[in-house]
């Protein structure tokens, strides 16, 4: 019974600290509902990007995002041709083999976007893409944010966006 006790405590006294970390993780939600879609393990610095072929001009866009201070800061917009909708500015720009890319400093507490039906969109974190269409149904909305959550609240809203 005693060796049962110590057990339990050493596992408690390893455990508990480990589970009330803190992580700070990319969350993807539904807007409406607050259902958790998606979540992703994330640093400051990483950066994440989100991939998508314009709907009437059909070339590649590219958004680039990194986390920084508990937010999100779009820092590049990348794309073959300017398109409708895309920003407009003549500084700020490069080219980077057949890219144009727009640099820039757009902070937010989140984003959202609306998972288009004719164009694949994808989610490119951690050197790999996932269609933005695995998350949630097309038409759907995704928004994306930066929290701290601790290592089992992680695990909670891993568990319930893989069920």
């Amino acid at each position: 019974m005693r060796r049962r006790r110590v057990l339990s405590a050493l596992f408690g006294t390893a455990v508990v600290p480990f589970a009330a970390a803190d992580l700070t993780v990319l969350r993807l939600e539904d807007p409406r509902s607050g259902e958790s879609l998606g979540v992703e393990r994330v640093e400051e610095g990483d950066r994440f990007a989100i991939h998508y072929v314009h709907s009437f001009d059909k070339t590649p866009i590219r958004e680039v995002y990194e986390v920084r201070d508990g937010g999100i800061v779009q820092i590049r917009e990348e794309f073959k041709y300017h398109a409708i909708g895309l920003e407009y500015t003549e500084g700020n720009q490069t080219r980077e083999g057949e890219f144009t890319v727009l640099h820039m400093e757009r902070r937010f507490d989140s984003f959202t976007v609306r998972v288009a039906k004719a164009t694949d969109q994808s989610l490119v974190i951690g050197g790999e893409k996932r269609p933005l269409s695995s998350y949630t149904e097309r038409w759907g909305s995704i928004r994306f944010s930066v929290e701290r959550v601790s290592y089992l609240g992680y695990l909670r809203i891993m568990l319930d966006t893989h069920l």
